[in-house]
Order: structure tokens, then sequence, then C-alpha cells
């Protein structure tokens, strides 16, 4: 038995009788999601359905009215605290799915306060990365009066003239440019998300795939600087906003991933070779 499931006139998806059951115990659908199954007059919200009475988990004391609707996720959703931030990262990062399928109509303000949130620490350790690895060749550069050893692979007597200090704060400044207009980017990013994804037949808005994108990647953003954890974080990130638009707008992973991983690979590849055929000629030469 198939059952259609819509919240706020936004199709869910089509679901077996033990999916909603299951859906209802996880917060995944609540009660007053309208579902429809065939031989039916109209729509009725799932808590009048017989079928799923009790299947759904008792009112939170933490809701005013005892409404049973679980609360919305990402936990940033409900609040701008260091508790809510650590708990979306750890609801992205290790229960996407939950997460997302939690994840409500909205704005922009919450999403952006994230992305903002999650780039200071990426900053602050870049920074000091970077700064460190600066004064790091600085102490080379002050070798041997000032000057880098002779079998030296680069000379580094611009530290001595520009200053260690200076050029660490150059780069600082920098990133904090870049990360300034990272919110910015995404909004341009989002929407050629949104357009990969248009052959699927999204049942959410750009909002709904800017809301997702902007979770997906801001969570992880933090260790994006981390010596070797970086190369964990990255490929999880790319699962992560893949199981996002899955979930935020019901279309099937593998779908996802050929729009936001297959395609742009492809692309970037074909790029690649172009420049290659356009530059061997004159090494060929």
């Amino acid at each position: 038995m198939e059952i259609h499931v819509a919240r706020k006139s936004v199709s869910l998806g089509t679901f077996k009788l033990e999916e909603v059951r299951a859906g209802l115990a996880t917060g995944r659908f609540i009660t007053t999601d309208l579902a429809w199954r065939e031989g039916m007059a109209e729509w009725k919200a799932l808590g009048e359905w017989p079928e799923f009475a009790g299947a759904a988990p008792p009112p939170s004391p933490g809701f005013p009215g005892g409404s049973a609707e679980q609360p919305p996720l990402p936990s940033w959703e409900r609040g701008a605290s260091f508790a809510h931030f650590f708990a979306t990262i750890r609801e992205v990062a290790l229960d996407p799915v939950r997460t997302f399928d939690g994840m409500r109509e909205g704005g922009f303000s919450r999403p952006i306060a994230f992305s903002y949130a999650t780039l200071f620490p990426a900053w602050l350790c870049g920074s000091t990365l970077y700064g460190g690895l600066i004064l790091f060749m600085a102490g080379i550069a002050n070798y041997d009066g000032g000057t880098a050893p002779p079998s030296a692979p680069m000379r580094l007597d611009f530290l001595a003239e520009f200053g260690a200090a200076a050029a660490a704060a150059v780069v600082s400044g920098i990133l904090a440019v870049a990360f300034l207009l990272v919110p910015l980017f995404n909004f341009v990013g989002a929407a050629i998300a949104h357009l990969l994804l248009l052959p699927w037949n999204p049942q959410g808005g750009y909002a709904q795939t800017y809301r997702a994108q902007a979770y997906a990647y801001g969570a992880f953003m933090p260790f994006a600087f981390i010596p070797c954890v970086n190369y964990v974080v990255g490929p999880w990130q790319v699962v992560a906003a893949v199981i996002a638009h899955s979930r935020v707008h019901r279309i099937a992973w593998w779908k996802v991933a050929i729009s936001l991983v297959l395609v742009p690979c492809c692309c970037a590849c074909g790029i690649y070779a172009l420049l290659i055929a356009a530059i061997m000629p004159t090494f060929l030469g």
C-alpha cells in the first residue's frame, strides 16, 4: 500500500505503511502532515489515521500546548548559541539523514549566520597555521646573516625586508576578506546546484537548496585548516551535501550525486583538457 505524504503543500514522497510508521517514531514525519492513498476521498492528517495511532512519540514538554511536532533540525534553527552551534555540527556530521529530514522551510538569515559562525574558527586556525609557517620561513631567511642557504630551492630575503609579522598579518587579512565573501559565493553556488537539480524535479525551492548547502558545507568549515583532518572532512562534506539535497528535495541520492558531483567533475576535467590542448603546442613547437 503506497501512501502519499505532504507538508505545507509540498510533497514529501510516496511511502509504504511501515515507512510512515517508522518516520513518525523518528520525527521524519509529524502528525500534522497530510497523507492520501488510493480509495480515499480527501487528504487526512497522519494523526487521524487509525493505522498510526501511537506511532508518534509523546509530546515534548518543552513545547507549549503539548504539540507532538518535533523540534526543527539543525539545532541552529532553534537559536544562536554555543550549544546549538556544536549540536548542529554534530547533527550534520554524524546524522545527516535525520537532520535534513527535520529541516523545515525558512529564510536565509539562520544559515548565513551559521556560515559566519563556522568561518570564524576556520579563519583563526588558518591564520595561525599560515602565520606560523611564515614565521618559520623567516627563521630560515635569517639564517646565515639574513639570506637563505645557497642550496635553498628559493630565496626568502623578501621576508627580512617586508617583515615576518607583517606578512602573517597580510595573510590573515586576505583570509578574513575571503571568508566575509563566502555567503555571497554560497548564493551563487546554491543557484548553480538548484539548476543542476531541476531535471530531477526537486520538491523544494531555491531557499531550501541554499539552506541545505549552507548547513552541509558550513558544519565542516572549522576543520578545513587542520592538517590531516581536512583530508577526511573534505570527502565527508561532499557526502553530507548529497544527503542534504536528497532528503530536502526528496530526490534519490544517486541522482543528486550525478548532478552535484559527476557533472561538475566532468566539466572540470573538460576545462583542464582544453587548457592542456592549448598549452601543449607551445611546448612541442
